[in-house]
């Protein structure tokens, strides 16, 4: 039933132009809510919903609908995009999207909302008196949502839940200040060893696809072909971004001559045998690789005051260089003058600890001054009990049979290279 004194929402079909104006300006936007990840999606039929006040767009809705053997469900990224401050706005919204699902006899509708959790520290501590939004939570329980869990990133679900941000409100200056020392250093050194990075075309996009590629041996995941990329800039236009890194190795060269030649290591001969050998590595990757190589590419998404880190890869055999300090301050500019406000980093496991197996990664991230997120997470509402029982069984079983084909394939090239 519906509260008494709630305003009714109206759901309506709205034009995939519409959805993505309202979706941009919104504070609770992103680019998953849109009609242009709507064209990616070539096994789903999208559906662009908007949830009216009278004649007044209060909210949307992307859904993905997917009917395959055995399973119909819906699917809305991110969940509707509505004003999570207003619990009767999204009761009344959520209530509309559950009656659509109900309308078209799926089995389940899934939805993942971007809403904070509650603030943390860098450390994952909860903030006391910080926001916290588990309110949601309980709302979407009592709607008849099952919820998967505050748990693990890395647990199943469609979307991680937890990511870090940067904030690009202060100043570019106070932005890098907060970067760590290690960042700040190799930016330094940058300048003296000629790294810049620019904007890149999809000329560029044959080093992003070989620097996946590397990592891919490293690690044992499969890589996308250049076709994806190149989708994802045509699906987003002006809203994606790829920048390239690259080094100038004459510039290295005589930047390192020039430290010898001040006499900076006179006093410190293992320091000088050290640069000595770092000025004949310039040299040989500069006889292998060309005097001006790319050394890292990124590609980004952004929309409105948001933006987001998709992917991002350097070159193995320039790792000592850390072009992606690079890369990311060049980045954190670009987007700022775009007026993001927001820089996603997209994704770590949601844990601190150096025990944890990608620990790495959140620590890296850390460095750039972000700030830790956890959403709330993924919420199912089931109506169809036993068929959607038997589907997510057998879908986390082709899940471990591709992963396992994957690790086969790709993991398998490290041992012979």
């Amino acid at each position: 039933m519906v509260k008494e004194g709630i305003t009714l929402i109206i759901c309506k079909q709205i034009p995939a132009a519409q959805l993505d104006t309202f979706v941009s300006g919104h504070p609770y936007g992103h680019y998953m809510k849109t009609s242009m990840w709507a064209a990616l999606q070539k096994q789903d039929q999208p559906h662009f919903i908007g949830f009216y006040d009278h004649d007044e767009l209060k909210g949307t809705a992307m859904i993905l609908e997917r009917k395959s053997l055995g399973i119909h469900y819906f699917y809305v990224p991110w969940g509707p995009c509505l004003d999570y401050d207003d619990p009767e706005l999204c009761e009344q919204g959520l209530r509309g999207l559950i009656q659509l699902a109900e309308n078209a006899g799926v089995d389940f509708l899934r939805i993942d909302p971007n809403v904070l959790r509650m603030e943390r520290d860098i450390k994952g501590n909860p903030i006391e008196g910080g926001e916290n939004h588990e309110d949601m939570t309980a709302l979407l329980t009592s709607l008849g949502f099952v919820h998967k869990g505050y748990g693990y990133a890395y647990n199943g679900s469609w979307v991680n839940r937890y990511t870090l941000i940067i904030d690009l409100s202060p100043s570019i200056e106070e932005i890098v200040r907060h970067f760590s020392k290690p960042r700040q250093n190799s930016l330094r050194r940058h300048a003296v060893i000629g790294v810049t990075t620019r904007l890149g075309t999809k000329a560029d996009l044959p080093q992003l696809c070989e620097f996946e590629r590397q990592l891919s041996q490293i690690q044992g995941f499969q890589p996308h072909p250049q076709s994806f990329f190149e989708a994802l800039l045509d699906a987003f236009g002006d809203h994606a971004a790829l920048y390239v890194t690259e080094i100038d190795l004459d510039q290295m060269i005589s930047g390192i001559q020039h430290e010898i030649d001040s006499g900076k290591y006179n006093k410190d001969p293992e320091a000088l045998q050290s640069k000595l050998k770092e000025k004949e590595k310039a040299a040989a990757l500069k006889a292998r690789y060309g005097a001006k190589p790319a050394i890292a590419a990124g590609l980004f998404l952004r929309l409105g005051t948001q933006s987001w880190d998709l992917y991002t890869y350097n070159h193995k055999d320039f790792n000592f260089i850390k072009a992606v300090d690079n890369l990311h301050r060049f980045a954190i500019e670009d987007m700022k003058n775009h007026g993001v406000l927001r820089y996603d980093m997209c994704g770590f496991s949601g844990v601190t600890e150096k025990s944890d197996p990608h620990y790495g990664l959140y620590d890296y991230k850390r460095s750039f001054g972000s700030v830790y997120t956890e959403r709330i997470g993924e919420f199912d509402y089931i109506r169809k009990p036993a068929r959607t029982a038997r589907w997510k069984k057998a879908d986390r079983f082709r899940r471990r049979v591709k992963r396992k084909l994957i690790s086969l394939r790709y993991g398998k090239q490290e041992k012979h290279a």
